[in-house]
């Protein structure tokens, strides 16, 4: 039995698929009544399935009530056929309709939506390294970072999709700080390789390296990732997620995983003797202006500039981490 359970179906729709040599089948999208979400703290969910394709799994998406619940299970569908249509150069087809009839606006705005598709296109890159032969016959090696075998460090990296998605599969939370702030208040920003706060993470990585192995954790990442395709973009923009000692708004969130994935992708590649991947211009400016305003909170907003335009007054680093 998968996660959710459809119950009584509300809505159908029939859709044509149309292959590249025209051969025509159906799949058939179907809503569940939506209901309150159960997990403590939850709102309201929505189930959902579409049928031939994949396996026909149902799935759901989240809402503060019942109709915004559906309404992004209708955006999700449109998502995940559109994906599918992609991915096998197929032709879909409802009354000729654009969108398969399916539009709806989740209400994002633009910055959010540039946020979100720069993580889930960082994620694809870092999934793909982490798939690399190459990473098995290095497991225990010695990585480019300090006191980091290169399986720990990959490890680290694959924490940025699997509890990414761990977390937004959790009960949201009910106060945010600002993403600035995120990083002000972490101790292991400011402190040495050799301070606990970078010693426990980094333990922590190391030991769950060695519980796996490279082809265990590319098929994890791999899993994960997929439901992070579904629910990244169908997340309120009003979400909280809950970090524990505090909340982040969920489009904050994301861009602290996003610059987690550009820099430790780099990490690992060096690791590798690989060449860095190419990022998306959206994630590199992303990453380069949260770096910017930690740097600048760090050393000064003087010293940030110099070192970009004065190379004779250029202090020795401006590093934000």
């Amino acid at each position: 039995m998968g996660l959710y359970e459809l119950g009584e179906v509300v809505a159908e729709r029939r859709i044509a698929v149309v292959t590249p040599d025209d051969v025509t089948s159906e799949v058939v999208v179907r809503f569940g009544k939506p209901h309150p979400d159960p997990l403590p703290g939850g709102d309201w969910r929505c189930p959902f399935q579409i049928e031939g394709l994949a396996d026909g799994a149902v799935d759901a998406a989240y809402g503060v009530d019942s109709l915004q619940a559906m309404l992004l299970a209708v955006y999700s569908v449109r998502l995940l056929l559109t994906e599918h249509a992609e991915r096998t150069s197929a032709r879909l087809d409802w009354l000729d309709q654009p969108d398969l009839g399916l539009r709806v606006d989740p209400g994002l705005v633009p910055e959010n939506i540039t946020t979100r598709s720069a993580y889930l296109a960082t994620a694809d890159i870092a999934a793909a390294l982490l798939r690399t032969p190459v990473l098995a016959e290095r497991w225990t090696t010695p990585s480019a970072l300090p006191h980091y075998s290169t399986g720990g460090l990959a490890r680290h990296l694959a924490n940025q999709i699997t509890r990414t998605a761990e977390l937004l599969d959790a009960p949201p939370g009910r106060t945010a700080i600002d993403v600035l702030a995120h990083f002000t208040g972490s101790a292991w920003v400011t402190t040495g390789a050799e301070e606990e706060d970078n010693t426990d993470i980094r333990e922590r990585g190391e030991r769950a390296a060695a519980e796996t192995t490279a082809s265990r954790l590319a098929a994890e990442v791999d899993e994960f990732l997929g439901r992070l395709r579904r629910t990244v973009p169908t997340q309120p923009s009003y979400r909280i997620v809950d970090l524990g000692d505090w909340g982040l708004a969920v489009d904050d969130f994301l861009l602290t995983r996003l610059l987690e994935l550009v820099v430790h992708t780099d990490d690992l590649a060096v690791s590798l003797g690989l060449p860095t991947p190419e990022m998306p211009a959206a994630a590199t400016e992303l990453t380069s202006d949260l770096l910017t305003r930690i740097a600048a909170w760090r050393h000064g907003p003087l010293a940030v500039v110099r070192a970009l335009s004065r190379r004779e007054r250029a202090p020795e680093t401006i590093s934000a981490l």
